[in-house]
């Protein structure tokens, strides 16, 4: 709640929840109907279009900048923070409707200003800033302060190390109950919580945002509390065949029960039994980890009992008659810590698209049918703008779901990047072309998306006047930098490193240069990756998978302005090896397979397969993606041109069947 990048990454979560999806949708589509009641006619349509805007990872760069600079206002009082004004979000997600009415956007009100500099210097304001300095004290101060007083109270009172740690047992026992008291009460109430308005939907959405990680420090709290119960000998813990008979029989038959345990026993059984009928997968899940963790206890337990027999039995040689409990505890409980934290903790999911036959030793590009074929017989996944990631926090208008990285460990062997110089601006992390490219850029930039909406995308980024100040460097830009932006060598490090885990890939990349073939070969070089790159000779046959990836010459490298000449021959110049389709349709009925940039006997053939209505680009991946629409281009494409589609090019590949028609165009399908 105080880290500002951490809160607009909760925010953006939120956000993408179906029902905050929807109730907002409605809400801005009631805004712009007041503001355009021709529209009315079109209500669904303009209510569908604003709830796909707003949950689709496209916004996500736009809520981020909204919420950082808004969260710093409040929390850091901070006056000098510019004016937002919300008519220019608007602006980009408005863009969407322009194919429905080209002068909605023109119809919005003109006053929607905030200026945060007022809400960092309002009395409210002044408060939550002095809040937010202490808790950000006591965030890492109390848990300190709440150990040393756990320990320094079981050591007052207790005589022994295994009567403290009983005392530790117990007391993290309590913790994780009632934070899984806690969870489950506050589930139970999110699923009565209506989410028909926006207020409800909020909540709920909210809440499974943080549950997550409460699970978490419940599942830790109830480790702890067994182990210290085991390393205190307490034999509560069931070990017996009677024992486990003892506790069915008090959970299913009591005969002599307490009331205070008979209404415990009733209350647990009838939140568990709501809590079952209303989110059954949720009581799943959690009845799956309290087994892991009951495993963990029981092998913990094992193994805590093993190394104190071990360690009395060398007692006598060590003198560890006063340490061994302590040292063993402390050895268990961390590593119990710390395996059930990195086990628990979210992380990041590949797609399972090639898993399955990346592992194979004998395999090229995932698949052994591939090794005697030849580069330019191969079919391969690609993707245009690959650096443009939806995911990324420097990217205002993704292309894609996820980063070169992302890709390559999904299956994506082709890159069309976009490079660029550039210099860190006045306004750190946003980067900035150079003066010298700044206005070329800035005319590419607005002839895709549109002067308005780039203007606006600029205000909301705070980009309007920025003055390039850092080094010049080579970065990758979709046009202008000011939009998104990732550092070159950095990335190709990280390349570098996965082509050395994943020996048996060939990789390609195709890239709309602005930097020059010498600060390329400079970058690759800086970058591991001088030795990888391959030369084709001009007029002679490609090798096959198997020889590149023998020679360890497998990445291939294509330029489209400017290629390396005899100085750099491996510098490949795309209107001599690529021969390509056009790229620019509106809809589907657009597509063709004729002839665009490339010799007509370029060795290689780019099929570029997107819309460029950016605004519904995520919906348009679904249709254009698919087989029916991707299968029937490719196969058209291949007879009409005579020659294997090599490079597949297209948006949001996460989306739809890209590597099903790959495959199948490869003959293994």
């Amino acid at each position: 709640m105080i880290d500002s990048e951490r809160f607009a990454g909760h925010v953006d979560s939120v956000r993408q929840d179906p029902d905050v999806a929807r109730v907002l949708g409605l809400e801005v589509s009631n805004r712009l109907l007041d503001a355009a009641p021709d529209l009315v006619a079109l209500r669904p349509l303009v209510e569908s279009v604003s709830s796909t805007v707003i949950s689709s990872p496209a916004a996500g760069a736009v809520v981020r900048s909204a919420a950082v600079p808004l969260h710093r206002a409040i929390t850091t009082g901070d006056t000098a923070l510019p004016i937002l004004r919300i008519a220019d979000i608007g602006a980009v997600a408005i863009a969407a409707l322009k194919t429905v009415a080209p002068d909605a956007a023109a119809k919005l009100p003109d006053d929607m200003d905030v200026t945060l500099s007022q809400i960092g210097a309002s009395d409210f304001d002044t408060k939550i800033v002095s809040v937010v300095h202490w808790v950000r004290i006591a965030a890492w101060a109390l848990p300190i302060l709440a150990v040393l007083l756990l320990a320094g109270a079981a050591l007052l009172r207790e005589r022994t190390w295994a009567q403290v740690s009983r005392t530790f047992g117990r007391s993290f026992l309590w913790l994780g109950g009632i934070v899984v008291g806690v969870i489950l009460g506050a589930t139970l109430a999110s699923v009565l919580i209506p989410t028909d308005d926006i207020k409800g939907a909020l909540t709920v959405a909210a809440w499974h945002e943080i549950d997550g990680r409460l699970w978490i420090v419940a599942a830790l709290a109830l480790v702890v509390g067994l182990l210290g119960h085991a390393m205190g000998g307490i034999r509560s813990v069931p070990t017996t065949r009677d024992q486990w008979l003892d506790l069915w029989h008090w959970l299913v038959r009591p005969r002599r029960a307490t009331r205070t345990a008979l209404a415990a026993r009733g209350a647990l059984i009838v939140v568990v039994g709501i809590l079952t009928v209303l989110r059954p997968l949720a009581v799943l899940a959690v009845l799956g980890s309290a087994a892991g963790l009951a495993l963990v206890g029981w092998g913990g337990r094992d193994l805590i009992a093993a190394a104190i027999s071990w360690l009395r039995s060398a007692e006598k040689k060590l003198h560890l008659e006063k340490v061994t409990a302590p040292l063993a505890a402390l050895v268990v409980v961390a590593l119990v810590i710390s395996s059930v934290a990195y086990l628990a903790w979210p992380k990041a999911r590949d797609m399972a698209t090639v898993a399955q036959n990346g592992s194979d030793p004998k395999a090229c590009n995932g698949y052994r049918e591939l090794c005697d074929r030849r580069y330019n017989d191969v079919a391969y996944p690609a993707t245009h703008n690959s650096m443009s990631a939806s995911d990324g926090d420097g990217w205002f208008i993704g292309e894609q779901p996820t980063g070169v990285m992302g890709q390559l460990r999904d299956g994506v062997r082709v890159f069309l990047i976009d490079s660029w110089y550039g210099q860190m601006s006045s306004r750190p992390p946003t980067v900035a072309n150079t003066e010298s490219s700044r206005a070329e850029a800035l005319a590419a930039a607005e002839k895709t998306y549109g002067a308005d909406v780039v203007r606006s995308a600029l205000r909301v980024r705070d980009s309007l006047d920025l003055e390039p100040v850092g080094a010049v460097k080579p970065y990758l830009c979709h046009e202008l930098c000011e939009l998104g932006s990732t550092e070159w060598l950095p990335l190709m490090v990280r390349v570098k490193e996965w082509m050395r885990d994943h020996p048996r890939e060939v990789v390609t990349f195709m890239v709309q240069d602005q930097v020059t073939p010498e600060d390329v070969e400079s970058l690759l070089t800086s970058a591991g990756m001088y030795d990888m790159l391959y030369t084709p000779t001009p007029g002679g046959p490609w090798p096959t998978l198997g020889e590149m990836i023998d020679s360890g010459r497998r990445l291939v490298w294509i330029h489209e302005n400017t290629g390396g000449g005899t100085a750099r021959p491996w510098v490949l110049p795309s209107d001599t090896w690529v021969q390509e389709t056009p790229y620019e349709f509106t809809k589907i009925a657009d597509f063709t397979c004729r002839p665009n940039r490339g010799a007509v006997d370029a060795p290689l053939l780019l099929i570029n397969h997107w819309l460029s209505n950016f605004a519904t680009r995520i919906r348009d991946a679904r249709t254009v993606n698919s087989s029916a629409v991707l299968g029937t281009r490719l196969a058209a494409c291949r007879t009409e041109r005579g020659q294997m589609p090599n490079f597949v090019a297209v948006n949001n590949y996460a989306i739809g069947d890209l590597f099903t028609e790959v495959d199948k165009l490869n003959g293994l399908g």
